[in-house]
């Protein structure tokens, strides 16, 4: 779908909402815009991410400001939902 998109100059705006998705979203010159989701409480089964991510900057007037301290959007992985979630080998 990218490709398509960016060999016809087509601007595109994904349904990718969340921190891990930013990073393809913003890698494309045809994006300008993504969805936002701030955080909130969040349904069983789209929990994941917000229980091992930590540190999602937050939008201020339709941006997002990154901390220029933390690499890449400043996110990072957390384990202290961790006891949460039974661990599979």
């Amino acid at each position: 779908m990218d490709a398509a998109h960016l060999a016809g100059f087509v601007p595109v705006t994904p349904h990718a909402g969340q921190m891990h998705n930013y990073h393809l979203t913003m890698a494309n010159v045809n994006r300008p815009v993504f969805e936002y989701f701030p955080m909130h409480d969040v349904e069983v089964g789209n929990e994941l991410f917000y229980c091992i991510f930590e540190g999602e900057p937050d939008a201020v007037d339709g941006y997002l400001d990154l901390d220029d301290n933390a690499p890449g959007l400043g996110i990072s992985i957390s384990d202290k939902h961790l006891h949460n979630f039974d661990i599979m080998e």
